[in-house]
């Protein structure tokens, strides 16, 4: 009877091992790179985005600047009367970004960018608003005034609509203010 003698060179033994830890290794990576495949990407918060921009030298003093605001109507045009009730509605039909009680900073820049969440719909006017005065108690003083509106592209004179929907965001709601000449004021 014959033997046979497998003799096996010991750097053949470290190779085969390195070889199956390298692929191991190479798996991990893999499995660990897998994110979800085709998996749709996550919803998008729907609303608009795009950047203020402030003429150079336009900025009030300080003490006529209480706040800045971007709105966002689904009425227009607008009145005090349909301002008000616009905005205490349910739902309401005008929007404040930040909020009635924050301001878009910071002050004096050249530009700010902003992303503005909403629900979907149709808004007929939108802009800023600079809040003038922190004396809500008299209505005989001018508390905010409309400095800059979103402009319809094929006439420039009147606001722009934009619509939301809920699957994605608008970009590009570009609006020019400049402080000295605000636009005709709706309230």
């Amino acid at each position: 009877m014959v033997q046979s003698l497998h003799l096996v060179h010991p750097n053949c033994t470290i190779l085969v091992s390195m070889m199956r830890f390298s692929l191991l290794i190479i798996l991990c990576l893999f499995l660990a790179a897998c994110d979800g495949g085709l998996a749709p990407p996550p919803p998008a918060e729907p609303g608009f985005s795009g950047t203020v921009y402030f003429t150079p030298g336009s900025w009030p003093p300080t003490d006529s600047l209480v706040s800045i605001m971007i709105f966002a109507s689904k009425i227009y045009p607008l009145d005090s009367a349909t301002t008000v009730s616009g905005l205490f509605s349910d739902p309401p039909l005008i929007f404040v970004y930040p909020s009635i009680s924050g301001s878009l900073r910071p002050f004096y820049a050249d530009s700010i960018s902003y992303v503005f969440p909403l629900r979907s719909g149709a808004y007929k006017y939108i802009g800023v608003i600079q809040q003038i005065s922190s004396d809500l108690l008299h209505s005989s003083i001018r508390i905010f005034r409309v400095v800059g509106f979103y402009k319809n592209p094929s006439n420039l004179s009147q606001p722009g609509t934009v619509i939301v929907d809920e699957t994605s965001q608008v970009k590009e709601i570009n609006i020019q203010v400049d402080f000295r000449n605000p636009p005709a004021q709706p309230f």
